[in-house]
């Protein structure tokens, strides 16, 4: 008996489709017939409900993607900025570890996991870092961002943008967008789409935190500066704004100054003439990330995803790894007295636009040794004045007793061969489990009430395995799942004798955080 795929019942049919990557392949089912764009719809609303049901449980899982390398992939970076349109995720610029800045764009199809650099056209922007980059209608909105100096001429200072940009999707161009009236050079900031209004908050401008509000007019491309009431958010930078309708938005972290994170939150209300702002009740703060800065947020509706360390009952403040403690060294007093210090040179391994940078190790007149490296982690082992040396190898005057002669060669030798005993022990890297990336929930559903509260949902750590803990990616919403590209990481290196050193690395990883693959009908 021939069975066709007609013959399918419904609930058959609509597993099938929901098997289908939720972007231009699923919606190209609806065109077969209309039993099938009925099924497709019914895939659609099904598959939306169960993320957010799944959102609300914490039960999400993470999925890592990993491409080829003969594919052509995006260059790791931070500090990017990122949206998604239709089908695909589109990335601007960002920074490398040694702050080189780019003015790239690339797209990642949704459908393939495959990456594709648009070739645009008109005025492309500088290359920055930190800006914002929003959807608007068939564009993107581009306003701001930083960039270091280049090492030479020296004595520069870094370089804050209030450049506005226009990214036309369809016909794949910039247009540089020039104002009378504009917000001062500004990075850091946040921004969101209220109607036909960008809304932009905080950063830091002119070399200070700001708290300022400034609205752009999509429509005249006309900035004012908004009036709000005498109650506050205190000036920051690196927080996270999220749209809550035309006449909402919220306000979630950010940073104060070095090494002030804040985990509160603001709730804005857009009335004429002055804008309000009130702040946020928070509970269950005990459930709460360990700070929201430089740390993004997403919204996925009436829950905020919020991506940060992974809590465990035994935290360390860093990623380190260390090198055998003297306990456990052989017994020689006489060859670590004198321990030189060590000099530790930061080498840039980034990948840029126009290649690979290189660094040539540069060899010390007090030392005669060589700095042990490996190609993943750069360690600088100690090195003693007395270490390997090679005086058993050196010509000797011929002395008339052969047999002390001998002796001495011989002590000289075992010597030598206790000191490189010491070197390889020393040479045994243990490496502490470092942190991953958790997920956080804010409940919202009570923000816009008369008590205007949110609390964070007290979930329970699953041994899921998520991505190496970092700061400065981008988070951004699918369909039915969340994106997380990029990002930076510090770990600390930590020398017998010496104080730690940070080694940072940047990312060009995706992750996907999924519900569950159960379909429910």
């Amino acid at each position: 008996m021939h069975c066709k795929i007609d013959d399918l019942p419904d609930e058959i049919l609509e597993y099938i489709l929901s098997l289908i990557p939720p972007y231009k392949d699923l919606q190209e089912c609806m065109f077969v017939s209309k039993r099938w764009c009925q099924a497709t719809k019914n895939v659609i609303e099904h598959s939306k409900t169960h993320f957010q049901k799944s959102i609300t449980y914490g039960s999400l899982f993470w999925n890592s993607w990993h491409t080829t390398q003969w594919i052509p992939t995006i260059g790791k970076r931070h500090s990017h900025s990122a949206c998604t349109y239709d089908n695909s995720m589109y990335v601007f610029g960002g920074c490398t570890a040694a702050c080189t800045t780019f003015n790239d764009l690339w797209r990642l199809d949704l459908d393939t996991r495959k990456w594709v650099r648009p070739i645009t056209m008109g005025s492309y922007p500088s290359p920055k870092a930190c800006a914002t980059m929003l959807n608007y209608k068939k564009s993107f909105i581009l306003f701001g961002g930083w960039s270091h100096p280049s090492p030479y001429p020296v004595h520069q200072q870094w370089r804050l943008f209030n450049e506005l940009h226009v990214y036309l999707i369809e016909s794949n161009r910039w247009f540089a967008i020039n104002t009378l009236e504009t917000p001062p050079p500004t990075s850091a900031h946040s921004a969101s789409i209220h109607g036909n209004l960008m809304v932009v908050f905080g950063g830091v401008a002119n070399g200070y935190s700001s708290n300022d509000l400034w609205c752009l007019n999509l429509d005249t491309y006309c900035w004012t500066k908004q009036l709000t009431s005498t109650l506050k958010p205190e000036p920051r930078y690196g927080q996270s704004q999220i749209s809550l309708g035309h006449r909402n938005l919220l306000i979630l972290g950010g940073c104060t100054g070095p090494n002030v994170a804040m985990n509160d939150a603001w709730l804005l209300t857009m009335g004429d003439p002055i804008w309000t702002w009130k702040k946020v009740n928070m509970f269950h703060t005990e459930s709460a990330p360990t700070r929201i800065w430089c740390h993004q947020a997403c919204k996925v509706g009436n829950y905020i995803i919020v991506l940060n360390k992974k809590k465990r009952q035994s935290q360390h403040s860093g990623m380190s790894m260390s090198i055998g403690k003297p306990e456990n060294l052989p017994h020689s007093s006489n060859l670590l007295s004198r321990e030189r210090q060590l000099s530790y040179k930061e080498i840039d391994r980034d990948e840029n636009i126009n290649g690979r940078r290189g660094y040539l190790q540069r060899s010390s007149t007090r030392n005669s040794q060589s700095t042990s490296m490996n190609s993943s982690n750069v360690i600088a082992l100690p090195v003693y004045d007395s270490a390997l040396s090679m005086a058993a190898f050196r010509d000797e005057p011929v002395r008339t007793n052969s047999v002390v002669n001998r002796q001495k060669q011989l002590e000289s030798l075992r010597r030598m061969e206790e000191r490189l005993q010491i070197r390889k022990t020393q040479s045994k890297i243990v490496k502490k489990t470092e942190n991953t990336l958790g997920i956080f929930i804010l409940d919202i559903n009570n923000i816009l009430c008369d008590e205007c509260s949110a609390s964070w949902i007290p979930l329970k750590q699953s041994n899921e395995t998520g991505p190496d803990e970092r700061i400065l990616y981008s988070l951004v919403l699918g369909r039915g799942e969340l994106i997380v590209f990029g990002g930076i990481r510090k770990k600390q290196v930590t020398i017998q004798g010496e104080t730690d050193i940070d080694d940072s690395q940047v990312y060009n990883d995706l992750h996907f955080i999924n519900p569950p693959t159960k379909y429910i009908i």
